[in-house]
């Protein structure tokens, strides 16, 4: 009677350690794959069981741990209790093998069966398909199983912290460093490779994903990338007359001109045009360096990123650039940075393009 009892005990646990196997296993994957701003953004959105989705990924090491902890665990559990079980149950079916083979030699095959079967469950039912719901409902599945995973942390966390320490160690010995936290966050080629495959997956528009591949770019681009060259800045004297400065502000409809002092390689500061045509308006004398406010010099090589920075620090828009021996090579805006990630900007002073609304192809 007793061993009836355990014979139907374990028959019962298989189902039950398959899909506890399937439980930890769709853990790992599903918090492996959620990204730490996202579960902040279901934390901010009041989801149910948000704040252990946060808290198992900003502890993702002791997270790992615990899921590989239960699996190892169903799956020993699964061999130790599932295969003798099932095996005594299939003991009758080979009754038919021929008189000579020995009883041993029968349940052989019983438990060769039974261990097939095993298998086949634990990969495809505790494995695989826990995987793939995993990758493909990360977000429910990892609200699901955070909380319950958290507990079964807390309750062997002595031993997870023991395997932890225990893991780094042999990592040390292997002249290798412990993987930080900070090391699984991405490279700027993995962000441009994750949004291409954004933008096919047709989850991010083609044009936000060229303005995010083209702000990634940026990384790499130094000043001389999108400066104006010095051939086509326009620049005036200082001690240009108020007729001069007049016509080369119509003329070029600039914002912002370089001011020159004795040789054009010599730029002496930056006049604002809007600044110019104010004191013309006054009628009194105007004189041009009491306009302008001194420059901002940068060196081609510089990065656009460091660029933007000083653009920010110093609130100037633009900058001049020039090499080490001091001569000027042009010029460099926060439009032409700009213009690196949005494409060109054009404005009402610019010779038009009048696009039809549909088609986008140029009306008569």
């Amino acid at each position: 009677m007793l061993s009836v009892l355990l014979e139907a005990l374990g028959l019962l646990a298989i189902p039950l350690l398959v899909a506890l196997n399937g439980f930890f296993v769709a853990a790992e994957f599903a918090l492996v794959k959620m990204r730490r701003t996202r579960a902040e953004e279901l934390v901010a959105q009041g989801r149910f069981g948000a704040g252990s989705v946060r808290q198992a990924v900003l502890h993702l090491d002791d997270a790992i741990a615990a899921t590989q902890l239960g699996i190892t665990f169903a799956s020993l559990a699964l061999g130790w209790v599932g295969e003798p079980a099932l095996a005594h149950l299939f003991d009758p079916l080979f009754r038919f093998l021929p008189g000579d083979w020995s009883a041993a030699a029968k349940h052989a095959v019983s438990v060769a069966v039974a261990f097939m079967l095993i298998t086949y469950m634990h990969v495809v039912l505790g494995e695989l398909a826990p995987k793939a719901l995993a990758l493909q409902r990360t977000e429910d599945v990892a609200l699901v199983v955070s909380g319950p995973l958290l507990a079964f942390g807390r309750v062997f966390r002595p031993f997870i912290h023991f395997m932890n320490r225990s893991g780094n160690w042999v990592v040390r010995k292997l002249n290798l460093p412990p993987l930080a936290p900070g090391r699984l966050a991405h490279s700027v080629e993995e962000l441009r490779m994750l949004v291409e495959e954004t933008e096919q997956a047709g989850v991010m528009p083609t044009e936000e994903a060229s303005y995010a591949k083209n702000v990634l770019r940026l990384t790499d681009k130094r000043v001389r990338d999108v400066m104006v060259p010095r051939e086509k800045v326009v620049t005036i004297a200082l001690n240009a007359s108020e007729e001069q400065v007049l016509e080369t502000a119509r003329e070029t409809a600039h914002t912002r001109m370089p001011v020159w002092e004795g040789d054009p390689e010599n730029i002496v500061g930056i006049v604002n045009t809007k600044d110019l045509f104010h004191l013309f308006s006054l009628k009194g004398l105007v004189i041009l360096a009491d306009a302008m406010y001194p420059p901002l010099f940068v060196h081609p090589e510089q990065r656009v990123a460091w660029l933007l920075q000083l653009f920010r620090r110093e609130k100037r828009p633009m900058a001049v650039v020039r090499d080490a021996a001091g001569r000027f090579l042009g010029i460099v805006t926060l439009e032409d940075i700009l213009e690196e990630i949005v494409g060109e900007i054009e404005d009402e002073h610019d010779d038009p393009r009048w696009l039809e609304e549909d088609t986008g192809a140029p009306s008569a």
